[in-house]
């Protein structure tokens, strides 16, 4: 079996040898294509290499030989999100005692999150998936169909969370906020709510990503009404940013606002008293009322 991989360099080797002996310059030229090419053969090797990786479902024992096989969803930095049929499976980084350590999604949070939360529009884990060595690597959630990723743009559902009504606006928040009620009551806090936790479907707002959220809390009470009003002035903060070129103080002022409505007690019961008149009010159109009386 003739070994290529030698057979390139034995051949480098003679051929530097012939150039060194008639052209001492012929021999750099030679050297630099050679290493180009050494350098898209190992490029190209590496791209046809398959990574692989089984898991195990915990309720069922169903087994996916190669979880990579199936459609990415997206990446963050602590896992990779894949579909399966109606299920969202989140294939987790670190080892078991980095994620403890870094606050992330232990195992037995999944567990409590799983068996303890009754949630509307919080997508918690339903089932733990394991690898083929019985270690755990992820978990399972539903798959929620976000009608606003550009990716669907052409699709005729396509929306912007702007295209939505203030009564889904209203609605939404209400389950929500039963959510983070019930988060209170079981001892969770809801943590790192970022725009990337917003995922928008036919019947509006969910949240996703609960892997930084604390449990065992007392008194987190406070700690949620402040998450939940983040929330939500937080997507009327990203509506409103669509309505214009702001300077650096106007854009301070719309900050300093969602800072303030974060810590108001009343925020959601007024935010539903000024939309009440006439919920089919598009958000986009709300925003725009509300960013001009915020900058007035």
């Amino acid at each position: 079996m003739i070994d290529f991989n030698n057979l390139y360099f034995e051949t480098f080797f003679f051929i530097c040898l012939y150039f060194y002996a008639v052209d001492y310059y012929g021999i750099l030229t030679f050297s630099c294509f050679f290493g180009i090419i050494c350098l898209l053969k190992g490029a190209r090797n590496m791209n046809y290499k398959k990574i692989e990786k089984s898991v195990i479902f915990r309720s069922n024992l169903r087994v996916i030989s190669n979880i990579y096989d199936l459609k990415k969803l997206g990446a963050g930095h602590d896992g990779i999100v894949f579909q399966d049929g109606d299920k969202c499976l989140k294939l987790l980084k670190y080892d078991v005692g980095e994620r403890r350590e870094m606050g992330l999604m232990s195992f037995d949070k999944a567990l409590y999150f799983q068996d303890e939360l009754n949630l509307k529009r919080i997508e918690k884990p339903y089932d733990i998936l394991f690898d083929s060595d019985g270690v755990y690597a992820g978990y399972v959630m539903r798959y929620l169909n976000d009608v606003t990723l550009e990716s669907k743009r052409d699709q005729p559902f396509y929306r912007q969370p702007g295209d939505f009504t203030c009564g889904d606006l209203v609605y939404s928040a209400y389950e929500l906020s039963d959510d983070f009620d019930e988060l209170t009551r079981k001892r969770v806090v809801a943590k790192d709510i970022n725009r990337g936790s917003y995922i928008y479907t036919f019947d509006f707002l969910h949240l996703c990503d609960m892997d930084k959220y604390l449990y065992g809390v007392f008194g987190a009470d406070d700690l949620n009404k402040k998450a939940l009003n983040f929330t939500l002035a937080k997507l009327l903060y990203y509506e409103m940013l669509k309505c214009g070129n702001y300077n650096k103080s106007q854009l301070k002022m719309l900050s300093q606002w969602v800072k303030k409505s974060s810590n108001s007690r009343s925020f959601l019961p007024t935010l539903a008293e000024e939309v009440k008149h006439d919920y089919s009010t598009f958000i986009h159109e709300f925003a725009e009322y509300k960013v001009k009386t915020l900058l007035r």
